[in-house]
């Protein structure tokens, strides 16, 4: 036992001995503090690494954050920068139409004015089921204001017309598909002509125009506005080949769409301030079931429509 209370009071004068030297230490710090400074340096040096290590799950807390916050403003920085470019050039296209025509005093084609439609933009979300048709599937629908018959644009020229419209989602038949045909005129001698879609999306064709015509290699096509299907004056495309062997009246000539059909995420609906869009022909509707019939074929080869 008494081994035991031995050992309990060197315990008791070690934990005595440790705890005063601590205290007489502080004493004299206070009293003399020049006199532990390079001490006190030199423990503040060798403590550096541990508070850096223990601030660090802080610091990438906070890198991680504000790099995250970064990314998404300049995402939504350049969806709005991406959105006025594509209005302003929109416009663009409808301001040079306009003047080509007052410059040959040509006032024959119902010339659209820009303060007629609203522009939304819309994304592409999806593609038609069936991979013969040239259809998209937009993320914008009838809650949205959009309707059967709406022209979709992007900053270079038409893209196609809406032909079915859901509560959130919409479907667009580009002007590429084969069954559809849109009315142009070529901007630098006014001619009249049909463009057809040839079921790619790098490629249409220029139908109903003789062989005495005057067009060339690089002529502009824009929309005429006739039948009331698309709006005049936005561009269609450039032209990019003529067959010089040419079978029948008729010349054979391919065209560069002016619209960008292989990468476009992002587009434009044209909303019609003044009147209501009317629903789009019998003979389109019938395609969006997939069933192309005698009515679709017509429409194909029908240069008035």
């Amino acid at each position: 036992m008494s081994r035991i209370f031995a050992q309990h009071d060197l315990s008791l004068r070690k934990t005595a001995i440790a705890l005063l030297i601590p205290m007489v230490l502080m004493l004299f710090d206070s009293q003399h503090p020049d006199w532990f400074s390079s001490v006190r340096d030199a423990a503040h040096v060798s403590m550096q690494p541990i508070n850096q290590f223990s601030a660090l799950p802080s610091f990438v807390g906070h890198w991680a954050d504000g790099t995250l916050q970064s990314k998404e403003a300049l995402r939504r920085r350049n969806l709005q920068l991406q959105t006025e470019l594509m209005h302003a050039k929109a416009k663009l296209q409808q301001q040079d139409y306009i003047l080509s025509q007052n410059a040959r005093l040509q006032g024959v084609l119902s010339t659209t004015k820009p303060e007629q439609y609203d522009l939304h933009l819309a994304q592409v979300i999806g593609t038609d089921t069936n991979p013969l048709k040239q259809i998209v599937v937009l993320n914008k629908g009838r809650e949205d204001g959009v309707k059967v018959g709406q022209t979709a644009i992007d900053e270079n020229g038409i893209l196609g017309q809406i032909i079915n419209v859901y509560p959130n989602t919409s479907r667009l038949l580009l002007v590429t598909d084969e069954i559809q045909s849109v009315s142009v005129m070529v901007r630098r001698t006014g001619q009249r002509a049909i463009v057809s879609g040839l079921g790619t999306p790098d490629a249409l064709s220029l139908d109903y125009v003789f062989k005495t015509s005057d067009i060339k290699v690089g002529d502009e096509l824009v929309s005429s506005g006739l039948g009331g299907r698309f709006p005049a004056g936005y561009r269609m495309g450039t032209v990019a080949f003529i067959d010089p062997v040419q079978q029948g009246d008729f010349m054979t000539i391919e065209v560069k769409p002016a619209a960008n059909f292989v990468d476009s995420s992002y587009l434009l609906i044209m909303q019609d301030k003044t009147q209501s869009v009317s629903s789009v022909p019998a003979e389109a509707a019938s395609v969006v079931g997939g069933q192309a019939n005698e009515s679709s074929s017509e429409l194909s080869s029908n240069p008035l429509s």
